[in-house]
């Protein structure tokens, strides 16, 4: 009788692990790779960034804003 509960624990312990090898079961959405446009719209909507800031780096990213660098000396 305990020898059959020592196995039971045995297989039960041996399914769990095999099927969550790495970690996938919760972190897999993490891992996909995102654009930065995917992540500028992310931070967007949880209202990490305003709507002028979004705008902002909207247009920074589809290439239409130009960047104005100023040279000291």
């Amino acid at each position: 009788m305990m020898f059959g509960l020592i196995i039971l624990v045995f297989v039960a312990y041996y399914m769990f692990n095999s099927s969550n090898a790495g970690g996938s079961c919760c972190t897999n959405h993490q891992s996909q790779v995102h654009d930065p446009m995917d992540i500028l719209n992310d931070r967007y909507a949880r209202g990490e960034i305003n709507r002028e800031e979004y705008l902002e780096r909207k247009q920074e990213l589809s290439g239409q804003k130009q960047t104005i660098s100023i040279k000291k000396g």
